[in-house]
């Protein structure tokens, strides 16, 4: 009886140590960044239902969508970026395409109807959406650090765009020729899909961001922190944090609730820089569900480096969020 209670008594402090440890180095962070952001939800209104369009079609309240994915960046980020919307703009109309074509209400239900086709090509107008409703205006004046844009399908968003001087490529579009002084993102949002997707989006902008950062990124060649961190198994022949598509126990793209259990060192990047070597057992279970996307998401970013410094050995920063938002 003595020995099992000497061994639950061990075991649970090993769990607290354990547990120290971690809210330790998850609270070890920099000061607060706060983006400011400027919102355009392009949600037309449909006369004949008296709704917006989100509604007549069923999906998701563009108002709660911001909601959950400022809370879950907050969380993931330790706190670290705290989003501020400083202008939100309900829009009654579709955007512009890049060859001046703007759907009707009832050319787009046609669409979706099946009755038309789908107009190409899709693409939004860019920088005659920033200009227009005042984002170049808002970023130049300081007011705004970064431009969200809502709507449906076939709208012509990309997944993440950058604007200005220094815009480089984030898995969308690169337009540096536009007339804004400072350099800013532009995240685009489907209603039609949820938060997973938008930290979805956020998690392929951090990757071409730090790829960018490292000088190029190849999965299976783990020759800097960057693809130590993005590394899986299937995909690198060991597991780390793993990367957007891939889980650390992925064996194939979008397998978020993959039950096989694998070694990773995820665990070791709660403490970066100081890497020690240390791996745990991680599945499916370990972000959770039953929404396996989003919490992985959730803990994918939970891991992605916060630390103050620079990295001794390759120089880069040991703040990773700073590359992905500190664009001037």
């Amino acid at each position: 009886m003595r020995w099992a209670l000497s061994l639950l008594f061990l075991l649970s402090l090993s769990i607290l140590t354990l547990q120290h440890e971690c809210i330790g180095e998850e609270n070890s962070t920099e000061s607060p960044l706060t983006i400011r952001v400027q919102v355009l939800n392009f949600d037309p209104f449909v006369a004949e239902q008296e709704k917006p369009l989100h509604e007549v079609c069923g999906w998701f309240d563009p108002r709660k969508l911001a909601e959950g994915y400022v809370a879950d960046v907050k969380e993931s980020s330790g706190g670290f970026i705290q989003y501020e919307i400083v202008e939100w703009r309900d829009l009654d109309e579709f955007p512009v395409k890049k060859d001046g074509f703007r759907y009707s209400v009832e050319s787009y239900l046609a669409c979706r109807k099946g009755t038309e086709k789908w107009h190409e090509p899709d693409l939004a107008d860019y920088p005659r959406l920033a200009e227009d409703y005042g984002a170049i205006k808002l970023v130049d004046n300081d007011k705004v650090d970064e431009l969200w844009i809502f709507g449906g399908p076939y709208f012509g968003f990309h997944e993440s765009a950058m604007i200005g001087p220094q815009a480089f490529y984030i898995n969308g579009g690169v337009y540096n020729k536009v007339n804004s002084k400072r350099t800013f993102a532009v995240m685009g949002f489907n209603y039609e899909r949820g938060a997973a997707e938008m930290m979805h989006n956020l998690s392929h902008r951090t990757e071409s961001t730090m790829s960018r950062v490292y000088g190029g990124w190849k999965a299976e060649v783990l020759s800097n922190n960057w693809a130590r961190f993005a590394a899986n198994l299937q995909q690198s022949g060991e597991a780390g944090v793993g990367n957007c598509h891939y889980p650390p126990n992925a064996e194939s793209d979008y397998d978020y609730s993959n039950k096989r259990e694998v070694e990773s060192s995820a665990i070791d990047w709660l403490s970066y820089p100081k890497l020690t070597g240390r791996k745990s057992v991680v599945n499916c279970e370990t972000w959770g569900g039953p929404d396996f996307h989003r919490n992985y998401m959730k803990w994918w970013f939970a891991h992605l480096p916060r630390k103050e410094g620079t990295h001794e050995t390759d120089g880069k920063l040991n703040n990773w969020w700073r590359y992905v938002y500190e664009l001037n």
